[in-house]
Order: structure tokens, then sequence, then C-alpha cells
């Protein structure tokens, strides 16, 4: 077993072989692995389609490779949730959507990708939901968005004090916000 990633930092405590690698020239031979998996991964990449043809060319005939990602409908309810808070704020119908990272290879589009290297390609959806009864964990997440946030005008300090209040009327109305999840992975055969 082999851990990649472009950033050492990430790399430091990771136990067993590491090293430094772009995804789209990784420092394999072809053929040469059983088994790749890109979790979370191939979203992050400037070249997506580089980055497959890469994971494709290194797994062996009969390998594998497992993607991970998250589905355009992931999380939605913090998606409303930050939309509402900044529209409150800005005194506006609805605020600016966040972008998603993921969106560039969520679970709807990574099979394009992969169709293009891989015969077989699976996808098997993980669903699940995270139900709080307290707003600062979500609180804690919409903290994630002040670099956006900063971007796009939107004040971000009351727009995460009002994301709080939003939740918290909630939670006392329905006794806890509940966020709905779902990722997932892509299995690829040659």
């Amino acid at each position: 077993m082999l851990g990649l990633d472009i950033a050492p930092g990430i790399l430091a405590d990771v136990p067993g072989p590491v090293a430094v690698a772009d995804a789209t020239r990784l420092p394999l031979t072809t053929g040469s692995v059983d088994a790749a998996l890109a979790l979370h991964m191939p979203y992050h990449v400037p070249h997506i389609p580089q980055a497959v043809r890469e994971l494709a060319r290194i797994v062996a005939g009969d390998g594998l490779l497992i993607a991970s990602t998250n589905s355009d409908r992931d999380k939605a309810e913090l998606d409303d949730l930050w939309q509402r808070a900044a529209a409150d704020v800005l005194g506006i119908d609805r605020g600016p959507a966040r972008l998603s990272l993921s969106a560039r290879f969520s679970l709807e589009k990574a099979p394009a990708f992969l169709d293009e290297e891989f015969s077989r390609v699976e996808v098997v959806e993980l669903p699940g939901t995270i139900t709080v009864h307290d707003p600062e964990p979500v609180v804690a997440h919409m903290a994630s968005y002040r670099a956006w946030a900063d971007q796009h005008d939107v004040p971000f300090d009351a727009t995460v004090d009002r994301t709080r209040t939003l939740v918290a009327d909630h939670i006392a109305r329905h006794g806890s916000y509940e966020i709905t999840c779902l990722g997932g992975l892509v299995v690829c055969r040659r």
C-alpha cells in the first residue's frame, strides 16, 4: 500500500510508505496496482479527465478503482440555511448560493468522467442523516464558508449569527435539526 497526496503536510503523520504526487502525473508504472482509491479527491484536481486517465493507466487490467464523492443533493439543508441567513442579513429575497467543491466530480457527474476509461462503472449511494440538538455544530460548519463569503461580499459574522438563530428556532419548534447527507462510491473496473 502506498499513500499519495500533492500536499506534504497531509502526509506528515500518515504511517507507512507515502509520496508526494500529482494525480495527473502519478509516479507509478502502467498496470502496476491492483486497486486504487481516490477518496474525495478528484474534484480538487484542476484537470479531472487527466487524473482519471492516470488512475486508469496505473490500475492493472483486472484491477479496480474506487472513487468517493458527494451527491449534488448532499447537505442541501445547509446550503438553503446559508442562503436564507445571507438573504436576511443582506435584506434580499435569496442570498447567494455557496459553491460546492464536490460539484465538479459529484456522484451524478463522476460516471461520465470514469466511463471514458473504464468499461464497468457502478455508483453505490451512501445516504445518511445528521441530527443535531444544539446549533453549535451547524455554526461550526458554517465557519468553513468564510473565504467564500468574503469573495461574494456576504457579511460573514452577521450571517453566521443569523444561522445560529435560525437553527436554534428550528430546534425549539421541532426538537432537532436534520441534515440529509448523500455521498457514495463509484466502483470502476476495466
